[in-house]
């Protein structure tokens, strides 16, 4: 639900075309695909708290993360991770970029669309193309890729409720939705995590100062 998932998800939703016939594969992806995401995320950051927690070591690279599975499944389990830190940043990467130009483009009023031709569009792929530009000038500035994460995530927490509720809004639509409107349970749930992402929102930014990013 950060904005600039809502802007990949929704104009690939209108590119491809998604239909009554995708909501079974789109619930699959939140019933099943974000919990399992969630846990491993949990594992790996478990695991490297029970390997550096004791020796008093914090975890500042991505590759740290990952020396704790080395160290229980061997060369085979590392060489599998790596392949899975490279799929999950790769595609963060490629989601981010296409939500540049997603959002950009559809402000701006012109054509966007990674099926259209870049002749077709070439605002929007310009946009991606100085976007991944930036992107990777910031990374080579050696500002820790970490911290940049960090600020990311706090600064979309902030914008959290402002793309969460509109869809919530969007659920309870017919006009939109037909007979696959929010129930009262649905409904009851969206509002309780709806206060729960507000004081977070309202939260953020004077727990990042008070805890010192984490470090206080």
């Amino acid at each position: 639900m950060t904005p600039y998932e809502v802007f990949f998800f929704s104009s690939g939703g209108v590119e491809e075309r998604w239909s009554e016939k995708d909501i079974g594969v789109m619930r699959a992806n939140v019933l099943v695909g974000f919990p399992l995401g969630g846990l491993l995320s949990v594992a790996i950051a478990a695991c490297a708290a029970v390997v550096y927690l004791p020796q008093g070591i914090s975890v500042d690279t991505l590759g740290q993360v990952g020396l704790p599975v080395g160290m229980a499944l061997g060369k085979i389990g590392l060489a599998i991770l790596v392949l899975g830190f490279f799929a999950a940043t790769f595609g963060a990467a490629c989601e981010t970029g296409l939500s540049t130009g997603y959002s950009l483009a559809q402000y701006g009023g012109f054509q966007w669309g990674k099926y259209v031709k870049a002749r077709d569009a070439a605002g929007f792929h310009v946009v991606i193309l100085l976007a991944t530009v930036i992107a990777a000038g910031v990374l080579l500035t050696g500002v820790d890729p970490v911290l940049v994460t960090e600020m990311s995530v706090v600064f979309s927490a902030i914008a959290l409720p402002l793309t969460y509720f509109p869809i919530l809004v969007v659920a309870n639509d017919p006009d939109y939705l037909g007979e696959h409107v929010n129930g009262p349970v649905a409904n009851a749930l969206g509002l309780a995590y709806l206060v729960v992402i507000v004081v977070s929102a309202v939260a953020a930014i004077p727990l990042m100062i008070i805890t010192k990013m984490g470090q206080g």
